[in-house]
């Protein structure tokens, strides 16, 4: 309770002044009584009795603008804290204040509609959240960009995406600053809810609904790599490989980070319209270009599967074992090129070792972090499911 006492001790001290201050004026037993008042809160939060402490800062009956402002920064830390029925508490006290001022009520319902979404009670968070949005008088004194942007968390939690991409175009109508990083951010999230709906559309067999869905992704943000991807799932399920490969190579050109995710795919495409050689050629030019270990881990899975030793590959190969700093992953690889009699390394024997070595080094590393809160996971998500971040997964 030490960080609620720093917080309430400035207004102890401003109390006990303001009554010193004003000890001729008629109001001097007044605030007198306020100082003593919060001064027996504060003495209550020192001997970790919150509830004792809440009990004498709630009943007090005339609060001023600093006192709101100081019941409200109390309810936001023990919501921090985590104790999140006192938050409550004090912000439905707060609202339920006949003579406090609009202006501290609207905030106080902005941290009560937190409180709820914390507490997990997001029906109601939503009440709040919408009651603040219809009001026409909440954008003098909040930000109705927060609010909006409140209400899009909810949707994500509950996956209603519809009502998610509503919520997103308010947050954009709203914003102060529209940035150009920050439409193409949210212009990416509203393509993100489309392809959500896409998914659930073609789970239920209703491909009209999956067309009309990718249609309204690309013109929300057209460089979507998620809609890329998904395009080439679709034509791979309808049988349209040689789609299906393009729009996967298309994909992985922008973000190699699905090659884990698209690889099997894009073999089997492949393999389907005999197009084993162009895909080669294509994770060739890619590597050259970006210089991606990905790419060159997928290269020497592709030549493994396939039994192609050929010039190129070997030349690769020795040229990125000597120049580049590679993962255990891209070594171990390697070492399976070699150990399959593929390439012209070291004895087969030595190259099992490193092989087996390499292969326990790699079981149960994961596959892919977040890069916002570090969450690892071993497949990749476009959302991580730790901070609920979007496009935040990353290699590990």
């Amino acid at each position: 309770m030490v960080e609620i006492l720093f917080l309430l001790l400035p207004f102890a001290f401003y109390s006990g002044w303001k009554a010193a201050r004003n000890k001729f004026n008629k109001n001097q037993k007044k605030q007198r009584e306020l100082s003593d008042h919060f001064v027996k809160g504060i003495n209550f939060l020192l001997s970790e009795e919150p509830d004792k402490a809440l009990e004498v800062f709630l009943n007090y009956p005339d609060i001023d603008d600093y006192t709101a402002q100081t019941y409200q920064l109390l309810g936001n830390l023990f919501r921090n804290r985590g104790e999140v029925d006192r938050a409550l508490r004090v912000h439905q006290n707060l609202i339920a204040r006949p003579n406090i001022r609009q202006r501290q009520k609207h905030k106080a319902m902005l941290s009560l509609g937190q409180d709820f979404f914390e507490a997990g009670m997001l029906d109601r968070a939503e009440s709040v959240f919408q009651e603040l949005l219809n009001n026409e008088n909440v954008g003098k004194n909040i930000s109705k960009s927060l609010v909006c942007q409140s209400l899009r968390t909810i949707y994500e939690q509950t996956q209603e995406w519809e009502k998610a991409i509503e919520t997103t175009k308010c947050f954009k109508k709203y914003q102060k600053r529209n940035t150009a990083n920050k439409k193409n951010n949210d212009n990416a999230l509203i393509a993100h809810y489309y392809c959500e709906l896409a998914n659930q559309a073609l789970k239920k067999g209703k491909l009209h609904d999956v067309d009309s869905f990718l249609s309204k992704a690309k013109k929300a943000y057209k460089n979507s790599t998620r809609l890329m991807s998904l395009a080439g799932s679709i034509a791979y399920h309808q049988e349209k490989y040689q789609e299906a490969l393009n729009h996967y190579l298309a994909a992985i050109k922008q973000d190699s980070r699905l090659l884990s995710a698209l690889y099997e795919k894009m073999e089997d495409s492949a393999l389907k319209v005999d197009a084993i050689p162009m895909l080669q050629n294509a994770l060739f030019k890619l590597y050259k270009k970006k210089k991606d270990k990905a790419v060159f881990e997928t290269l020497l899975i592709l030549a493994l599967k396939n039994k192609d030793s050929s010039d190129d590959i070997n030349k690769l190969i020795d040229e990125v074992l000597l120049s580049e700093k590679l993962s255990a992953k891209s070594i171990y690889n390697s070492t399976e090129y070699f150990s399959e009699g593929l390439g012209k390394l070291g004895t087969e024997k030595e190259l099992k070792l490193i092989n087996t070595a390499l292969g326990n080094y790699l079981k149960n590393k994961p596959n892919f972090i977040c890069t916002h809160c570090g969450y690892k996971l071993n497949d990749f998500l476009w959302r991580c499911p730790a901070c609920h971040h979007w496009d935040t997964i990353d290699r590990a």
